[in-house]
């Protein structure tokens, strides 16, 4: 066998050493878990205007899951379902759509960027309402930790 041969075999070896002793060579990503609480500030459409958002995210490895509440009309609480979500070192991406029940309904898609440092995620992104595009900036802080498991 070559000397290439053998260091693509001896690589490949290792690759599998690793992968079966369960390790990762992934970077552990920071656990954004548990409820968040905040601002968005719209930069176009309504811009200047601020809004309360609120997320509760549940975190399984990257993948993240869970709700965004919003305040629509009337100052009417309404959830979006996290249908994607990624969070990867310190950053943070998900989508978020639901219907916010007015007449007529309106259907609601909400998209986030966020870095994570000391407590607080903040980023920019927009909201999709009956495919009109608002861009927003947002910022949350961790207001209730998950609650560990017994």
């Amino acid at each position: 066998m070559s000397r290439v041969g053998k260091i693509i075999v001896t690589r490949i070896c290792l690759l599998v050493a690793l992968w079966l002793s369960g390790c990762s060579i992934l970077p552990t990503p920071v656990d954004v878990s548990g409820v968040w609480g905040g601002f968005i500030e719209y930069t176009s459409g309504p811009a200047g205007i601020r809004s309360p958002i609120t997320l509760r995210i549940v975190q399984e490895d990257h993948d993240l899951s869970g709700q965004v509440t919003l305040i629509g009309p009337g100052s009417t609480p309404f959830d979006l379902d996290i249908t994607t979500g990624r969070v990867a070192r310190d950053a943070l991406t998900l989508e978020a759509t639901g219907v916010l029940a007015i007449q007529p309904p309106q259907n609601v898609t909400l998209r986030l960027e966020g870095e994570v440092e000391d407590g607080r995620i903040s980023g920019e992104g927009t909201q999709i309402v009956n495919e009109v595009t608002f861009d927003l900036l947002w910022e949350a802080d961790l207001i209730e930790p998950p609650t560990p498991e017994e």
